[in-house]
C-alpha cells in the first residue's frame, strides 16, 4: 500500500510540474513595433471644415501618391519635424518651400503646441506598420474646426 501510494504522490507532483509548465507560456507576444520617421505619400484624405454653420467634406484618394509628401524625422525628447511637400501639377514635382511644424509624441498623439495656422492641433496614429500609417487630424483656429483621417503610404 505504501508503494502505491508513493507511485500516487510521484505522479501527481509530475503532473503538477507539467501543469505549471505549460501556463507559462500563455503570455501575449509583443507585435513589431515601427517608427513613424520616414517619407510618406498621402493615399486618401476624408473629413470636414466647419465655420460656424457651413461644413465642407471630402472623401479623395489620390491612388498615383502626388498629392502630399510628408517627411518625418526624430529630434529628442519626443519632438519631431514634420515636412509636408504638396505636388505642383504645373512643374510635376513637389514644391521647393514645405509646411514645416514641430509635434511633440506623447503614446499614440502627436500635439502641436504653440497652435499653428492652417495645422492640426492633434493627431493620434490610428495605425502604424511597416508600409502604412494613419493619422486622425483634429484642429481648431478659433473660426474653423476640422477633422481628417489620413492615411500614408511609406516612399520607396
Amino acid at each position: 500500500m505504501k508503494t502505491f501510494r508513493l507511485i500516487g504522490m510521484a505522479l501527481l507532483a509530475v503532473v503538477m510540474c507539467m501543469n505549471f509548465t505549460s501556463c507559462s507560456d500563455d503570455e501575449e507576444e509583443q507585435g513589431e513595433t515601427y517608427s513613424i520617421e520616414g517619407t510618406w505619400l498621402l493615399q486618401s484624405s476624408k473629413g470636414y471644415i466647419e465655420n460656424g454653420n457651413d461644413k465642407n467634406t471630402w472623401d479623395e484618394s489620390y491612388p498615383d501618391l502626388q498629392e502630399t509628401k510628408l517627411e518625418v524625422t526624430k529630434n529628442s525628447n519626443g519632438k519631431y519635424t514634420f515636412k509636408e511637400y504638396y505636388f505642383q501639377d504645373g512643374s510635376n514635382s513637389w514644391e521647393n518651400d514645405p509646411f514645416t511644424y514641430y509635434p511633440t509624441l506623447s503614446g499614440t498623439t502627436l500635439t502641436v503646441t504653440p497652435h499653428i495656422m492652417d495645422c492640426w492641433d492633434t493627431a493620434e496614429i490610428k495605425s502604424l506598420d511597416k508600409t502604412k500609417l494613419v493619422l486622425e487630424c483634429v484642429g481648431d483656429d478659433g473660426n474653423e474646426n476640422w477633422y481628417t483621417l489620413d492615411t500614408y503610404v511609406r516612399a520607396k
